[in-house]
């Protein structure tokens, strides 16, 4: 038996009785909300036998919103959101398989749900079912009476944040930036997208201008380098006391990104793309091609907290990727209950609170001096206004 499902057990009272919890409802609830983007556009650059593409995003249209809710036969119910801001739902199929391999199940035995999901998953994507997995998350802690954080470890109280800067041009990037130390923030990461010259340029402005004592981190995912580009400018990086070097290449270039990481001391961070699958995840930490490896909590807390675990045996940190889960309240979790995390990512969505209020959860994350913490109440400790939710909501599948 599970130590951990023992404990809850205990807690709950079930473990010296006939009765185990069981999974007796999987309940979908769909909303629309003006997220972004709702199509992601290319700008084609380079020359024309060798094209390259840069991603450009177009304003967001209203789209769809899932929320999970797992009901147990003791009245216990879990609730998270399916995704995040850019992965929101599960098709009719995965909901299908879901309900079929989960009702009737533990909901505390997160480790054979989590086998018995895998083995079914051939054509359905790796860790599709990270939502569900939430849920069972929020009913251990409910069940222990602990919040999630605490059931992860409960490293720390409170967490810090960084703040990702937007703007068009290096002034309005600074100008940006100013707000978020303003705001009480004292770390920042652009997402330049200038060529690689302009970008080391960019570089040198933000520490002549923000001092040498702000926290930078320079994320490249828009900008689409080249191995050379980015051996080049992670050299700038460390010239100008970076903290981390995101996304450099393509994730996929593996033994590029190998190499990458031998030649730089700066740490690079990555394998964002490659979140869905934890076991690319582990590859990618194991054989040397991310220093730090980014994760989220929409593939499900129990692959967050492994892949902790592997990195922690290896000397590095996992480090969450965007704002998460249930408005934040994931992440918070996460980054205050496991010790090899330090960071929260406050975006994107920059607006995120505010699409939590508008469907009636009261309590989203919201960064206080630049620090996040976790709801000191049992599971997540959401806390909803099922009216708002219920007149918010446009389906229930």
């Amino acid at each position: 038996m599970n130590v951990e499902i023992e404990k809850a057990r205990l807690t709950a009272g079930l473990l010296y009785s006939d009765h185990h919890m069981k999974i007796e409802s999987i309940e979908i609830s769909v909303f629309e909300l003006p997220m972004y983007p709702s199509v992601t556009r290319v700008a084609e650059f380079g020359s024309s036998s060798e094209p390259r593409w840069k991603q450009a995003f177009p304003a967001g249209g209203d789209v769809p919103i899932q929320v999970i809710k797992v009901v147990t036969d003791d009245g216990i119910e879990g609730v998270c959101t399916v995704g995040d801001w850019r992965f929101t739902e599960l098709n009719w199929q995965q909901i299908a398989t879901l309900r079929e391999l989960a009702v009737g199940e533990d909901p505390l035995d997160r480790d054979r749900l989590w086998s018995k999901l895998s083995a079914a998953s051939r054509f359905l994507n790796p860790v599709w079912w990270g939502g569900f997995d939430n849920c069972l998350w929020d009913i251990a802690g409910m069940a222990a009476g602990q919040p999630v954080a605490e059931l992860l470890g409960g490293a720390r109280k409170s967490a810090t944040a960084y703040y990702n800067t937007a703007g068009r041009t290096v002034e309005e990037l600074i100008k940006d930036g100013e707000q978020g130390l303003a705001a009480g923030f004292t770390t920042l990461k652009d997402h330049l997208a200038f060529s690689y010259e302009e970008n080391i340029r960019a570089f040198e402005s933000f520490r002549d201008r923000f001092g040498p004592d702000i926290g930078l981190m320079h994320d490249a995912a828009l900008a689409s380098y080249n191995f050379d580009e980015a051996l080049v400018v992670g050299k700038a990086l460390e010239a100008t006391g970076f903290i981390w070097f995101e996304e450099p290449i393509d994730d996929r270039l593996h033994e590029q990104n190998i190499k990458l990481c031998e030649l730089l001391n700066i740490p690079i961070a990555g394998a964002e793309t490659l979140m869905h699958d934890p076991a690319l995840g582990e590859l990618w930490l194991k054989s040397g091609a991310v220093d730090v490896l980014r994760v989220h909590g929409r593939h499900g807390t129990s692959a967050v907290q492994r892949l902790a675990r592997i990195a922690s045996d290896l000397g590095t940190n996992v480090e969450p990727n965007a704002y998460g889960p249930l408005f934040g309240l994931v992440h918070a979790h996460i980054v205050c209950g496991i010790q090899n995390i330090y960071w929260f990512e406050t975006a994107p969505p920059a607006n995120g609170a505010a699409m939590g209020e508008a469907i009636g959860l009261m309590n989203p994350v919201v960064p206080v001096n630049g620090t996040v913490a976790y709801p000191a109440t049992p599971g997540w400790g959401a806390e909803w206004d099922w009216k708002q939710f219920e007149k918010k909501r446009v389906a229930v599948l």
